[in-house]
């Protein structure tokens, strides 16, 4: 079973290399060509070869539709035309926003965190019973009706044992 090929257009501008905002941007319309089966990683390894950069992760790839949109990375594997390229901009993290120090404590990321992995566990276990619930709950309303049987036939024995006969002989008569 051979993969199918899907070609697929990119137009990469690369703001990383600009000096300042006033430079020229370096730009190039290249055609990729991909595998139906890629995986994420191997997409993204694969974008970074095609444009001649190491993943160090001082960079961000945007990827875009023709129209600008951002788009997830796995948009490429439907393809496109060199009419209308998917855009790829190549930026340095941070590089049009400054680094602010963080106002969170990490003690509160970890304790969110945790609250978050409890949570987890707790839906994780609610689920697995869930299935079994339905046979819990017919085995509830079924031992309650068991008791509530035996009490009424109780009853009726002891209401018989303690009518006078007469009362019996009336009850008979009426019905």
């Amino acid at each position: 079973m051979g993969m199918s090929e899907i070609t697929t257009w990119v137009l990469v501008r690369r703001y990383d290399k600009l000096d300042n905002e006033n430079g020229q941007l370096q730009s190039c319309l290249q055609k990729l060509t991909l595998t139906s089966g890629i995986g994420s990683d191997e997409l993204k390894n694969l974008i970074f070869r095609l444009i001649d950069i190491p993943d160090d992760g001082n960079r961000v790839l945007k990827i875009r539709r023709y129209d600008n949109n951002l788009i997830p990375q796995s948009t490429l594997l439907n393809g496109s035309t060199n009419e209308k390229p998917f855009i790829i901009d190549v930026v340095q993290v941070h590089q049009y926003c400054p680094v602010e120090r963080r106002q969170i404590l990490p003690g509160y990321i970890d304790a969110l965190r945790e609250t978050f992995y409890s949570i987890e566990k707790r839906v994780m276990i609610a689920e697995k019973t869930l299935p079994n619930l339905n046979d819990t709950q017919r085995q509830a309303v079924e031992d309650t009706i068991s008791q509530l049987s035996n009490c009424v036939s109780f009853l009726d024995r002891r209401l018989d044992e303690l009518s006078p006969p007469a009362w019996i002989n009336q009850v008979n008569s009426v019905v």
